[in-house]
């Protein structure tokens, strides 16, 4: 039976359904391909900066990822080096019936990191950026833990039937990686955003410098900055952004890329800028479709509606 011929013996209740139906899906449609193309042209239209001459405000930058001083960025699952890495660990109980994965554990990086051109370097806040990094990797073991990242090339009775209970999930951003940026372009000290957005972006700097931060805020000397230790980091960091803000200058010593507070899109992507505008052409263009199909389906069953 075709469409058509279903359309002629379906009921009152489920043509008025298929209509909501297909209208909600056209209007998502829509929604999504104008999105997607709104997204590459922006992407096309606005200049990518240099980080020397970035003006304060939402910026495009490229330039290589570089892990800060301190301790370096270690992805759980892989045990690799990285600036930035997002993780799930889920288990499959086959004893209990339930066929379906479990989520055991998942974390996303926010560690700071830097992005280098061949003007200078800015401090990247990764927190709530949408992140398409240049490797994920998906793999099943035994245990909760998989001692490392899976060896070499898969077999093809690997793929097919895959051992293990655990299913491991890695996506990362390596160190040296070509990336291009988007978001709020910002110093601290410069007055372009809040003192406790400045004071987090300071104190996420020291933490990555453990030593000097010890150093400095390590009173009981235990190798540890326990809570009243952190406290007086904190006022202390909070003293030295109220300090720079008043000076007459308002010298500004760490440049900081971070979510814009407008909403405004926040990205960090492997993908090169040209990659990314023919990405949203193509999938705006395909939503767009999707938008088509949906409305002359929607029309072939409102007009099946109101013929009786």
């Amino acid at each position: 039976m075709g469409m058509s011929g279903w359309l002629a013996a379906a009921g009152e209740h489920e043509i008025w359904l298929l209509t909501w139906l297909s209208a909600a899906m056209a209007a998502l449609c829509l929604w999504q391909g104008f999105r997607h193309l709104g997204h590459g042209r922006a992407i096309t239209d606005r200049p990518t900066s240099r980080i020397r001459s970035a003006a304060q405000g939402y910026v495009e930058l490229e330039g290589r990822a570089r892990m800060m001083a301190g301790a370096p960025i270690i992805a759980p699952l892989s045990g690799k080096r990285c600036v930035w890495y997002r993780y799930t660990l889920e288990r499959k109980d086959r004893g209990s019936g339930d066929s379906s994965w479990q989520t055991v554990d998942a974390g996303t990086s926010t560690a700071i990191f830097e992005i280098e051109d061949e003007t200078g370097r800015c401090v990247v806040d990764p927190e709530d950026a949408e992140v398409l990094p240049p490797i994920r990797l998906s793999w099943r073991g035994l245990y909760p833990q998989p001692g490392g990242p899976p060896r070499g090339r898969r077999s093809v009775w690997e793929v097919l039937l895959p051992a293990g209970p655990y299913r491991y999930t890695e996506s990362r951003i390596p160190e040296g990686e070509w990336l291009f940026v988007s978001g709020q372009f910002a110093g601290i000290g410069g007055g372009d955003c809040s003192p406790e957005e400045e004071t987090r972006d300071l104190l996420a700097a020291w933490k990555r410098d453990k030593t000097a931060l010890l150093r400095r805020f390590d009173e009981n000397k235990d190798g540890d900055i326990d809570l009243a230790e952190w406290e007086k980091a904190r006022e202390s960091a909070r003293d030295e952004v109220f300090r720079r803000r008043g000076t007459a200058a308002h010298s500004v010593e760490l440049n900081v890329l971070r979510k814009p507070r407008d909403g405004s899109r926040f990205l960090i992507s492997a993908l090169s800028q040209d990659h990314l505008a023919r990405r949203h052409l193509w999938l705006g263009l395909a939503w767009l479709t999707g938008f088509l199909v949906a409305a002359s389906l929607g029309g072939a069953v409102s007009a099946r509606l109101w013929n009786g």
